[in-house]
């Protein structure tokens, strides 16, 4: 089983709030790689978003390395943006969120384009990118590893834990392989990704709350009959949140990339402070469903897999936070990256 793209129909961009208030943490770096972002092939700088979704979080971040790009290299300097993501990833809603938004990177000179590939492989020529961006994405495994005794990797027992973590460690090579073949000397590739706080066993996603609802959510919909006790044991969300140690490795194997900065952020719960108590359950059910859900459920046919989704995040889980003390439910934290391919 491999992973999916995030749910289409426009529906990730209404309601990935969250992860729009994740990539703030890293545009500081996104802004200094970019203003040394080198000069490539016809004489255009190649920009790279790596994850790109349905587009609207890539807005901000491509506005701000086109401004610092065209501030260092001249106010008409050529360059691509190049948005990348999975086969099934809604392009159309990206495409018509660049060209609508009235505030788009898009001007004269600036160009866009999309490829439909997994980014743990390549997907651009040799030495042809002179900036990489990749927001809250890289903790999306390729493929679902094994098993897990429930859902969510911090349910994985310690023989399934082992193999999570060997898939997590060479999905991170591979990714970092593909970008040292695909960048210039001399370019920058920023990361801003989900990180674990704790270390090895002891990893927390600090979504175990909500998902362990979503569990309680799954076996009521089980016994109900609306999902098969085999449906329900198959469904497995493949992300894998890395400790700084996992981060770091590759860097000091040989992958050919500098690890120039890496920090973490204590990130809390953005959805708790963008919403207010009242509207807080509504939006943690249709956040969870619009990232989570496509993984959790893409072996139902599509008519079920909307009505479990319905039921499951917007019906269950929001009832249940609804029902518990406001307050947050999430204690997310963040990595946040800056890469260079020396020059």
């Amino acid at each position: 089983m491999t992973s999916t793209a995030m749910e289409g129909g426009g529906r990730y961009n209404e309601h990935a709030s969250a992860q729009a208030a994740s990539a703030t943490y890293a545009l500081d770096l996104l802004r200094a790689a970019a203003s040394s972002a080198p000069i490539g092939p016809a004489g255009t700088v190649t920009v790279a978003d790596y994850g790109a979704s349905e587009g609207r979080n890539s807005l901000a971040p491509m506005t701000a390395a086109v401004t610092a790009i065209r501030e260092t290299r001249g106010a008409d300097q050529p360059v691509w943006v190049i948005h990348t993501d999975l086969p099934d990833n809604d392009f159309a809603s990206l495409f018509r969120v660049v060209a609508d938004d009235p505030g788009t990177y898009r001007r004269p000179g600036v160009h866009t384009a999309a490829v439909g590939r997994s980014f743990y492989e390549q997907l651009l020529p040799d030495a042809s990118v002179g900036l990489g961006w990749s927001s809250i994405a890289v903790h999306w495994l390729s493929a679902v590893p094994g098993p897990l005794d429930g859902f969510w990797f911090t349910s994985a027992s310690p023989d399934q834990d082992d193999v999570w973590a060997r898939a997590g460690a060479a999905d991170w090579r591979a990714f970092l392989a593909a970008r040292a073949a695909e960048m210039q000397p001399g370019a920058r590739l920023v990361v801003v990704v989900g990180a674990a706080h704790g270390d090895g066993r002891e990893r927390r996603s600090g979504a175990e709350r909500a998902m362990d609802e979503v569990a309680r959510g799954l076996d009521a919909l089980v016994e109900r009959g609306v999902v098969t006790a085999a449906e329900r044991a198959a469904m497995v969300i493949p992300a894998w949140y890395r400790t700084a140690a996992e981060w770091q490795a590759p860097f000091t194997e040989g992958c050919g990339l500098a690890l120039e900065e890496l920090r973490f952020v204590d990130l809390g719960d953005p959805l708790w402070q963008q919403s207010g108590p009242d509207a807080y359950p509504a939006a943690v059910g249709a956040a969870l469903r619009v990232s989570f859900g496509p993984s959790l459920l893409q072996d139902l046919d599509p008519d079920r897999r909307a009505t479990v989704a319905t039921e499951l995040f917007d019906g269950h889980l929001a009832r249940a936070i609804a029902a518990q003390p406001p307050g947050p439910w999430f204690a997310w934290r963040l990595a946040v990256m800056a890469i260079a391919k020396p020059g």
